[in-house]
């Protein structure tokens, strides 16, 4: 009952109160019509019959009232999404946007999401003006941080201004102006354009590292287990034409290929970091399937974090987020612990399925 308050107070009427006021309508509605002459009645009727005769009509029918829907729907998902955060309000409107007439009220959402917002950094700036000059300095310290590195000279300029004033020693406390502020927003802006980079190389990758892995068994097959190819055998699988004498030359042409996306059985390249990380492991294990599924499963594993990393800020960033205030260390380790999880929840599924595949 008090979230159909809610709701009534915040887009107009409850179905009950609707209900009601229906009634009512209809009842002056009658009595009207009882007062008028037998000649004035026909026009009466004629007019009324989109609204009380219309509604009568619809329910004979079994046509619910499509104000009266919309209310029911609208309440429906308010108690299902709820209403007490922005980010929930956010979501209601893009349901209530899926609603026949519910235009109006996804637009009364937003606005109330937006004022909740407004508040909500009115309170932290408040809070914020209150703390003491080191506290604040700090703040800035860890905003510095995230955007240019523990190792940047204004992070040191303020690690020097807050140990003076620990110690008695400062004299006043130069907060950050607009021009670092201006910077600050600049920076992370830059970041945002990286991280979306890496998210649509991210997608090329996972391309290549399909087609890789689908391929890697069809290499060794008939091998027996812990074969190691040449780089010549693992070129031809992959559809690379290698002409160097040596061992050592053709991996260097079959590297030069991934790089480069010159494989005709792979779709796209890998990245030179991707190729670095490969050569490292093959020079030190050899062209065995476990060394090459490790590498790409490896290399899958950073391109779904690069995606999700990406796909977090950007709604964060869509949302009304300030991009200055965007958290980018937290918003990668988000994303490393999803796709981890993820892993993890598939390899178990395998080490299952094989389970069961055994003969009892």
């Amino acid at each position: 009952m008090a979230e159909r308050d809610i709701v009534g107070g915040m887009f107009g009427v409850t179905p009950e109160m609707y209900q009601r006021s229906m009634a009512a309508r209809d009842s002056a509605n009658n009595l009207t019509a009882a007062q008028l002459t037998p000649g004035q009645l026909a026009g009466y009727y004629a007019m009324e019959a989109g609204t009380g005769l219309g509604r009568a009509t619809q329910g004979l029918l079994g046509v619910e009232d499509p104000q009266l829907s919309l209310i029911r729907q609208t309440n429906q998902l308010v108690q299902q999404i709820g209403i007490d955060t922005p980010e929930k309000l956010k979501v209601l409107a893009g349901e209530l946007q899926k609603i026949p007439g519910g235009g109006q009220l996804a637009a009364q959402a937003i606005g109330q999401a937006n004022k909740m917002l407004e508040s909500a950094a009115t309170v932290t700036a408040k809070t914020r003006e209150q703390l003491p000059a080191v506290a604040k300095l700090q703040l800035y310290k860890d905003r510095l941080i995230e955007a240019y590195g523990p190792n940047d000279p204004r992070v040191k300029e303020v690690d020097a201004v807050i140990k003076a004033e620990g110690e008695g020693k400062g004299t006043k406390i130069v907060l950050p102006s607009e021009q670092q502020d201006k910077e600050l927003r600049t920076a992370r802006g830059k970041k945002f354009v990286e991280l979306e980079d890496r998210a649509g190389v991210a997608n090329s990758t996972l391309q290549v590292v399909s087609d890789f892995s689908g391929l890697i068994d069809k290499a060794f097959t008939g091998a027996a287990s812990g074969a190691k190819l040449t780089a010549g055998q693992l070129a031809n699988t992959l559809g690379i034409p290698v002409t160097g004498t040596t061992e050592s030359e053709q991996l260097d042409q079959l590297f030069a290929a991934l790089t480069l996306g010159q494989a005709k059985n792979l779709k796209g390249a890998l990245s030179d970091k991707d190729v670095r990380f490969l050569k490292e492991a093959v020079g030190s294990r050899g062209l065995t399937a476990e060394t090459l599924k490790s590498v790409v499963a490896r290399i899958a594993r950073e391109a779904e974090i690069d995606k999700l990393t990406y796909d977090k800020a950007s709604k964060y960033y869509e949302g009304g987020g300030d991009i200055a205030k965007l958290n980018f260390a937290k918003t990668q380790d988000e994303a490393t612990a999803e796709v981890n999880e993820k892993l993890a929840k598939q390899r178990r599924l395998n080490e299952l399925k094989a389970k069961q595949s055994r003969p009892q």
